[in-house]
């Protein structure tokens, strides 16, 4: 199926919501509330002859909720293509063996400085010198996630060249990237690399849905709370100062980029942009924070998933090893 990002505009009323594509106005949906307006524009776009899954990125941003005010000062962005990049790693196979399993994660140890976890997969350390070898990227998208491996532990962000052009020599000069490995082609992505950034971080109150590996301890959680669009955060106290438009977080190898609102606004929409979507990410002040929630083990997790529907939203791509 075709996925691609359509930016959109939209007006609130007293009636209720009309949202419609930038490219074309006249695809658009009315609604009195916005869910069911979204519900309708899709099916617009749809009937449109336009992708079957559209993602919908919004300039200016929708109106935030009063939660979602509360964590936004400063307002920020985690910014990446939409489109996934395949590589070269061997395929986890059906009834694999232990010999089998062993070699696709030998396979997997040379991307990083140390051995991956023999539970999860995930590694504890930094990237290698190792470069990627894509066997596909985006061609209609400036940016892409996916995985080292196979196994789906490790998520990686690479960006084009042309995305690069955009960012201010100040932006640009702190950021680590490296060229991706492609065959026969011209046009050029970057794996990011670094720097290390604000770590994420838990929220005091607020529900977390998320796993613990008992073999290496590395935690994946995020947040899926209804009507509230955050699924991650960091801590105000650990944002740089001054507060540049673009930097990263999270721990290497997980890296991801951020903007802030108003830089964000900037960029969207500009050749080099194609294909982007904008996350909320959630700032907690101290009195709130939580540096490392209490989760279960993977298994206790499947376990409670048999007896609650708690985990209908995709899994959280947020991890720290």
């Amino acid at each position: 199926m075709e996925h691609s990002v359509y930016l959109c505009g939209w007006r609130q009323s007293p009636e209720g919501f009309s949202l419609w594509t930038t490219t074309k106005p006249r695809v658009r949906a009315e609604a009195p509330t916005y869910s069911l307006a979204e519900d309708r524009l899709l099916e617009a776009v749809r009937e449109g002859g336009g992708a079957m899954h559209a993602v919908l990125e919004f300039d200016p941003p929708l109106p935030k909720s009063e939660l979602e005010s509360k964590y936004a000062c400063p307002e920020l962005y985690l910014i990446s293509g939409d489109d996934r990049f395949e590589t070269d790693a061997p395929r986890q196979v059906a009834f694999e063996t232990e010999e089998q399993r062993e070699a696709r994660l030998a396979w997997l140890d040379s991307f990083f400085e140390r051995p991956v976890c023999r539970k999860c997969a995930a590694p504890s350390s930094p990237r290698s010198n190792r470069p990627l070898q894509l066997t596909y990227a985006p061609r209609q998208s400036d940016g892409a996630f996916g995985h080292v491996g196979s196994d789906g532990a490790t998520n990686v962000e690479i960006l084009s060249e042309q995305f690069l052009a955009l960012l201010s020599p100040e932006e640009r000069q702190p950021l680590v990237f490296r060229l991706v490995a492609r065959r026969g082609r011209s046009r050029k992505f970057y794996e990011l690399l670094g720097p290390a950034g604000p770590k994420f971080v838990a929220v005091a109150g607020l529900p977390v849905s998320g796993w613990r590996c008992a073999g290496c301890g590395r935690l994946t959680w995020g947040y899926w709370v209804d009507g509230f669009s955050i699924h991650s955060f960091v801590a105000v106290s650990d944002l740089p100062q001054p507060l540049p438009g673009v930097f990263t977080v999270g721990v290497g190898p997980e890296v991801h980029l951020c903007a802030t609102g108003a830089r964000w606004r900037e960029l969207v929409g500009k050749a080099g942009v194609r294909g982007f979507v904008s996350r909320p990410l959630g700032v907690v002040s101290d009195r709130e924070l939580v540096r490392l929630p209490e989760l279960p083990t993977y298994e206790e997790s499947l376990a409670e998933n048999r007896h609650t529907s708690r985990w209908s939203e995709p899994p959280p791509r947020v991890a720290v090893p």
